[in-house]
């Protein structure tokens, strides 16, 4: 790989599926310098890619200096590295950021991707700075959390844990977290609570205190990927494709519709509203103009978004029956022409 002139500091941020690892990096994107470019490469177990959507789709990428690059499929995390490592070297070339920040799918293996960035080819490339795991206190308490081995190793490799979503925490959340904490011995690891990803940008400077093992843990997604860039998909007659991965004891559905979709605000909120998923993303084409969908912990929000150019939605929960349905009840708020 081409050298540059100095080493690019990068930052992991992870964390499992809904802790708002997105909106924490939206408002480090915020918050960076003006007179610096960062560049931001994300991966999604689901197969379509919409992190980067929703990034841009707020303004991420219109502002200047900001780089946007995507990974589906989980494949970031997988044992080879390979789609991860074209996609950095693709994203290092073309930007020249002043700052690389990683998002790892929220069911990886954060430790793997700093293997790859580890590895002597980048060496004199990138500084390997703070890994930041974000964590909802409330998850403590759920067993299908806390003896997931995916959720574990984001905290084990963590430089610094940070309590997301400390608004919607108490003190008893908050307690249980460090009790938990202290059994994987991660007691003196920094910690900190914030609310709705309010990352403090120094924490970002922080040199990195991982041992990176050279012990890969291997992942495994369905098939090979790629990314269905929004506005460059080759869509068949029906208007609309589908695409499904399972892994980690979860399994994701997601669509990307044509632009000529028109949906119904109201029939897809209602849809949305009542739809049993442990995760829920989309962002659509209406009558209204673009909005954006998130859903986790059973809550749902939305809010309008800048100019999209097609629809599309994903879904991630263990149990697919839960969302057999959920093709033809979009289809349904169409607005007919």
């Amino acid at each position: 790989m081409k050298q540059v002139k100095r080493a690019i500091p990068v930052n992991v941020i992870t964390g499992f599926l809904g802790v708002g690892k997105t909106t924490a990096i939206r408002h480090l994107l915020d918050m960076k310098p003006r007179s610096e470019k960062w560049a931001v490469l994300v991966n999604e177990f689901g197969e379509i890619g919409l992190d980067a959507s929703l990034l841009a789709g707020q303004g991420a990428e219109k502002e200047e200096g900001v780089f946007i690059r995507e990974v589906p499929g989980g494949c970031m995390c997988c044992a080879s590295g390979v789609p991860m490592q074209i996609a950095l070297n693709q994203l290092i070339t073309r930007s020249q950021p002043d700052r690389l920040i990683i998002e790892p799918t929220g069911l990886g293996h954060p430790l793997e991707v700093l293997n790859a960035l580890s590895h002597s080819s980048y060496q004199g490339v990138l500084d390997v700075k703070a890994t930041l795991t974000l964590v909802d206190a409330r998850k403590v308490s759920d067993t299908r959390y806390t003896e997931h081995e995916t959720f574990k190793q984001q905290l084990q490799i963590a430089d610094i844990i940070i309590s997301n979503k400390n608004d919607l925490s108490d003190s008893h959340d908050l307690a249980n977290l460090n009790r938990y904490l202290k059994s994987l011995n991660l007691g003196d690891v920094p910690f900190y609570s914030i609310s709705q990803g309010r990352i403090n940008l120094d924490w970002l400077m922080l040199a990195s205190r991982t041992a990176v093992s050279a012990n890969k843990i291997h992942h495994h997604h369905s098939q090979e990927s790629e990314v269905l860039t929004q506005g460059v998909i080759d869509f068949p007659v029906e208007g609309f494709v589908r695409k499904d991965n399972s892994g980690e004891g979860y399994k994701s559905s997601g669509w990307v519709f044509e632009p000529r979709f028109i949906f119904d605000r109201t029939k897809l909120l209602i849809l949305f509203s009542g739809l049993d998923v442990e995760r829920l993303k989309g962002v659509f084409i209406t009558e209204q103009g673009g909005i954006s969908f998130n859903q986790s912990d059973g809550s749902l929000s939305y809010f309008d978004v800048g100019e999209t150019l097609d629809s599309r939605i994903e879904v991630i929960g263990q149990h697919a029956q839960a969302w057999q349905d959920l093709e033809e009840q979009i289809l349904q708020a169409v607005i007919e022409s």
